[in-house]
């Protein structure tokens, strides 16, 4: 009634590797991560949220005064940055500027 299975040996499989596909706001982290100094990355907003740009930059007085990334805002006159930038908020974490930035559905503006 009661039967034993066989003992099989697992044959030899060539694991494959898992590729972990990132997230949007993985995407948007990582390249601010990869930002250097007179560098920024600009996103267009939508009208909903100002239909203005978000940029952020490194902060240039990050290694003595302040955090390490900035947020700033620029207005659009007939679909160009109008020159006058305005501070939004400073962060050491490029995940809250990410997120911040994919929760108000920005895309990258070139």
């Amino acid at each position: 009634m009661f039967w034993k299975k066989k003992q099989t040996e697992a044959k030899p499989t060539e694991k494959k590797a898992k590729v972990k596909k990132l997230s949007p706001i993985d995407i948007i982290m990582n390249k601010i991560e990869q930002l250097v100094l007179g560098d920024s990355l600009s996103y267009h907003l939508p009208p909903i949220y100002g239909d203005d740009l978000a940029i952020v930059q490194l902060n240039p007085d990050y290694p003595n005064t302040g955090r390490k990334y900035a947020l700033f805002s620029e207005k659009l006159v007939d679909g160009k940055p109008c020159g006058q930038r305005v501070r939004l908020w400073y962060s050491d974490k490029p995940r809250d500027i990410a997120s911040w930035i994919h929760s108000r559905d920005g895309v990258p503006y070139s």
